[in-house]
């Protein structure tokens, strides 16, 4: 913590930012290093929104404030009029001397098409969130940190690794894959089946395939996952009115 001080008092002497890091700051940042990008908006409804704060003014100066501190910084989406928000490796150097859990070592930086991914999976961990149904602690492992867990067994997926595991408040782990692209019938067939052959292993890695998905992608996954138990299917909007309704999958 005295390195992040110092770290902050060298910049306020040189005239770049007046302020101290709040333990908010902090778990915004690590939230926006594990999604990749994330809006103003979504931080201030992930972080920052509570019951004393309604307001998202407070939320932004707090943003400016972690940008003059260079620790996050604007970026651009094509057909989107919000900014987003990525981290920096002054904010990967700082989550790791506060030892924040599941934090990543190597920054991940969403590509300007992937954005739009990273966006709709954000919005999912943010409607778990505020759903409550989660397990205390580390209950959202994104794809970067599960790659650098070393008790992970990831040389089982390869190309398969979800998006996000999410553990629900029944302690159930949720593979989590959002699909917002066709990729072919084959191809998903493929990958169902895969996923299957996991799951009926004694050491699995997940007890349940959330599959989340859009407009032809849906239809594809509909057809593969006909009969299948321990993979499930929704629409973006299905899903996130399930956790508002508190649907009992979600458990």
């Amino acid at each position: 913590m005295e390195v992040v001080r110092k770290e902050i008092g060298q910049k306020k002497r040189q005239g770049q930012v007046k302020g101290v890091l709040t333990d908010r700051d902090k778990i915004a940042l690590s939230w926006v290093i594990s999604q990749g990008v994330m809006s103003a908006d979504q931080i201030f409804r992930a972080v920052y929104e509570s019951g004393q704060v309604k307001s998202s003014r407070y939320a932004y100066k707090r943003i400016q404030f972690l940008e003059k501190s260079g620790y996050l910084e604007s970026i651009r989406a094509p057909h989107k009029r919000e900014r987003f928000l990525k981290g920096t490796r002054s904010t990967i150097k700082l989550l790791s001397v506060l030892n924040v859990p599941d934090t990543t070592r190597v920054l991940h930086i969403p590509t300007l098409s992937e954005i739009p991914h990273a966006e709709v999976l954000t919005e999912i961990r943010i409607a778990i969130l505020k759903s409550g149904r989660y397990q205390d602690g580390s209950w959202w492992r994104s794809e970067g940190s599960l790659l650098e867990d070393p008790t992970f067994p990831k040389e089982r997926f390869r190309d398969l690794l979800p998006d996000a595991l999410w553990i629900t408040k029944s302690g159930k782990r949720v593979a989590i894959e959002f699909e917002r692209a066709r990729k072919g019938i084959t191809r998903i067939r493929k990958k169902v089946e895969l996923l299957d052959q996991e799951l009926k292993r004694e050491d699995r890695a997940f007890d349940l395939i959330l599959w989340v998905a859009v407009d032809g992608s849906y239809r594809d996954l509909k057809a593969a996952l006909s009969n299948r138990e321990t993979q499930i299917l929704r629409s973006v909007s299905e899903f996130l009115n399930e956790l508002k309704s508190g649907g009992e999958q979600n458990g």
